[in-house]
């Protein structure tokens, strides 16, 4: 009888330590309602969007447009920056907008970062070239969801603010995903 418990118990202890020890999560996935938990209903903080994201690293940050900062939260596993968090325009104690960074983060399995533009399942809508900073970018809509945005980049030497031609354009690959707590 004393073997069975023993059996037992050691049983229990691999599993708690395989539990403890990183057994696999759910991968991250941008919804139309955000990534994970984080979307328009979380409040734009480290403490909220830390809480939202368990296990993630998170922190605060400033990126620069045409030399004013703006904040940003950064969401980081394993030391690589996997997505953005943005505060929402008009309301900055609300998330606004998500950019992901990583090709790990998919939107509804149809999207991700490397996708070629012609290998699409659903056409994007509304693209426009990138400007100034985003020059040599096309940014676009989804052609399912008005507040998903996708930023394709690719070669081409055309002029600033113009899209490349449809053949070009077909082998541009999708460089970032975004979430907006509106309509793009």
């Amino acid at each position: 009888m004393i073997c069975r418990k023993t059996f037992i118990g050691a049983a229990a202890l691999l599993t708690l330590s395989a539990a403890a020890c990183g057994a696999e999560e759910a991968p991250l996935v941008l919804t139309p309602n955000g990534l994970g938990n984080v979307g328009g209903g979380t409040a734009y903080s480290l403490e909220a969007v830390g809480d939202a994201l368990p296990g993630y690293d998170v922190a605060s940050e400033e990126y620069f447009v045409e030399g004013d900062a703006y904040p940003m939260i950064v969401i980081r596993e394993d030391g690589e920056t996997i997505a953005e968090v943005l505060p929402r325009y008009g309301d900055e104690g609300m998330v606004g907008g998500i950019v992901v960074k990583s090709p790990d983060i998919t939107f509804e399995d149809r999207i991700a970062l490397g996708t070629r533009y012609a290998d699409m399942s659903v056409a994007p809508a509304d693209c426009v070239a990138g400007m100034e900073g985003r020059s040599g970018l096309v940014l676009c809509r989804d052609g399912k969801m008005p507040h998903i945005g996708v930023v394709f980049g690719g070669e081409w030497a055309g002029p600033d603010g113009e899209l490349p031609p449809d053949d070009v354009l077909d082998d541009y690959t999708v460089q970032e995903i975004t979430w907006s707590a509106g309509v793009l």
